[in-house]
């Protein structure tokens, strides 16, 4: 099983949870040291259009090309038994909700952690 959560969220965490993370933003904030897996947090080119123009269809739309270069299986494999971490909160629009959808269309299991 994959999970996926937010930085703000992990207060709230296990320390077995904790040692679960891995944080698959860009950049982490400060104070945070996570292992971090950039193969799926979005390039920079990606993210600077998206906060400069919030035109959340072209970063889906270029966020989806970024995964589709990678081996959906590896990827899997790489993060099983994590906890996927970025700045969203659960409700808001977010990569790590495309990571997920684009994990359970390939057959595995990833859902947000709820506390």
């Amino acid at each position: 099983m994959i999970y996926t959560s937010y930085f703000a969220k992990m207060r709230k965490f296990t320390k077995e949870q904790l040692d679960a993370c891995i944080c698959i933003a860009r950049y982490q904030p400060r104070g945070v040291n996570l292992l971090m897996y950039l193969d799926v947090a979005p390039k920079d080119q990606i993210l600077w259009k998206y906060k400069r123009d919030k035109d959340q269809e072209a970063y889906t739309k270029a966020y989806k090309q970024q995964l589709s270069r990678l081996d959906v299986h590896q990827v899997a494999k790489d993060l099983d038994g994590k906890i996927c971490i970025c700045y969203e909160k659960s409700e808001d629009f977010c990569h790590r909700h495309l990571l997920a959808e684009w994990l359970r269309d390939a057959g595995y299991e990833c859902e947000e952690l709820t506390i």
